[in-house]
């Protein structure tokens, strides 16, 4: 009984020290990553601190943002983001400034079909193309459909034929969020969704 005994306190022993050990390092892993965090806050503060912008004049009022993309609350790489920019979206350039990694910086609006909080900030230039010919037809956002447009107040596309459409009541802004066949599927604001044919959708005017 007394050897299980001891057998048994040495357990324990081999156990509390482990568990210490264990502590320790998960200590010590948690200091380190408070002492990155806190040096990559630093650097972000010093950016904000010697940030230089030379504002110049800009020619295009719009720019076309291809792929998914991120506006800033400031002109600086891996800054505070202030929300996403979807793929294929026309935002409207409000000035541009020339920054301290020479790159040109954009600040910009950008369509919110939710809370209108947040939807100005700045964007690399490069992120950014002309609208043209080319690419107009490409734009899911931000259209507009006109009042009295026929829309189709379902989810699916194959419920369309079995509905009866109704007439919008007033100018409604938008994002098409799929298409099929000729018709897309269209996000407004307040969450309203119907299906729209495409032929009925007004894109940006080209400057």
């Amino acid at each position: 009984m007394r050897k299980l005994l001891r057998i048994l306190f040495f357990i324990l022993i081999i156990v509390v020290l482990n568990t210490g050990c264990s502590n320790q390092l998960d200590l010590k892993s948690k200091i380190e990553s408070l002492e990155n965090e806190n040096a990559d806050l630093r650097s972000k503060l010093e950016q904000v601190d010697s940030l230089s912008m030379a504002y110049q004049d800009y020619k295009d009022k719009q720019r076309f943002v291809a792929k998914e993309s991120l506006i800033h609350a400031l002109p600086i790489q891996n800054y505070k983001i202030i929300r996403p920019i979807a793929a294929n979206t026309v935002i409207q350039v409000l000035d541009a400034a020339q920054c301290q990694d020479q790159r040109l910086w954009l600040h910009v609006s950008v369509p919110v079909y939710d809370s209108p909080i947040n939807y100005k900030g700045w964007i690399p230039e490069s992120e950014t193309v002309r609208l043209t010919e080319n690419n107009i037809k490409l734009v899911q956002g931000d259209l507009f459909i006109k009042e009295g447009t026929p829309i189709y107040e379902v989810d699916q596309y194959n419920q369309i034929e079995s509905t009866v459409s109704t007439k919008i009541s007033h100018d409604v802004r938008g994002r098409i969020e799929k298409r099929q066949d000729s018709y897309v599927y269209f996000m407004s604001p307040g969450g309203w969704y119907f299906w729209v044919q495409e032929k009925y959708l007004i894109f940006p005017v080209l400057e």
